[in-house]
């Protein structure tokens, strides 16, 4: 039986307002990657969770627009509520899930982490998040790969080899070459954009990349 995210995690454990990849760093490092590029009117963050990136940088970017998609209801409604305690008007969150997202509109910047290892057509799912993009908006995000594959089949705690089961398989991996192949755009190294190539979790087994998507002529 597939991981189920609402029944065997946000149910059934104290989860906490973290991120699953980088932790406390990627609020920062989206942030730099923000300046960067050009502050966006609009983020969607696909997979959301408990939304650490959301939360930390809608006040610093009041004028942007964030939102939030995530497959459970519970942690939906508990953004929900958090945004409403903090009396933070610019993030908003919703129920949708990959590999079809139900969302009608585009945006500036599509921000999807630790989301891909649990989806089971990854390509779909790929090409559902670069159609979301605005020209000239950007895509980030991270990708299970072979080498993401051993780590789960030789080295993950046993209590996370369920919910990687799909890595585990082989089943949703991906490439720079696989990237391209479905979006038509070479990607690029988030890590390195942002600064944080030398981190311990910006490893092999966690490539994380970002692609821009071409602006009208």
């Amino acid at each position: 039986m597939p991981f189920d995210w609402e029944a065997d995690f946000y149910a059934a454990t104290d989860w906490d307002r973290g991120a699953y990849v980088g932790g406390e760093d990627m609020p920062g490092h989206l942030e730099t990657f923000i300046e960067r590029v050009d502050v966006p009117d609009t983020v969607a963050d696909v997979g959301c969770g408990p939304a650490l990136v959301d939360f930390e940088l809608a006040p610093r970017y009041p004028q942007t627009e964030f939102y939030g998609y995530d497959l459970a209801p519970s942690v939906v409604e508990a953004n929900r509520e958090h945004a409403a305690e903090a009396g933070l008007s610019n993030v908003h969150f919703a129920v949708d899930s990959l590999p079809d997202l139900a969302i009608d509109r585009e945006f500036d910047l599509v921000y999807c982490m630790a989301t891909l290892y649990f989806v089971d057509d990854v390509e779909r799912a790929l090409a559902e998040l670069y159609d979301r993009v605005a020209p000239g908006g950007h895509l980030v995000f991270n990708y299970p790969n072979r080498h993401t594959r051993t780590w789960v089949r030789e080295e993950a705690p046993a209590h996370k080899r369920e919910a990687f089961e799909r890595v585990a398989r082989g089943e949703n991996l991906l490439s720079y070459d696989a990237i391209e192949a479905v979006i038509g755009r070479r990607p690029r190294s988030y890590w390195t954009a942002v600064g944080a190539r030398d981190e311990t979790y910006a490893t092999r087994r966690s490539p994380a990349v970002f692609v821009r998507k071409p602006a009208p002529a």
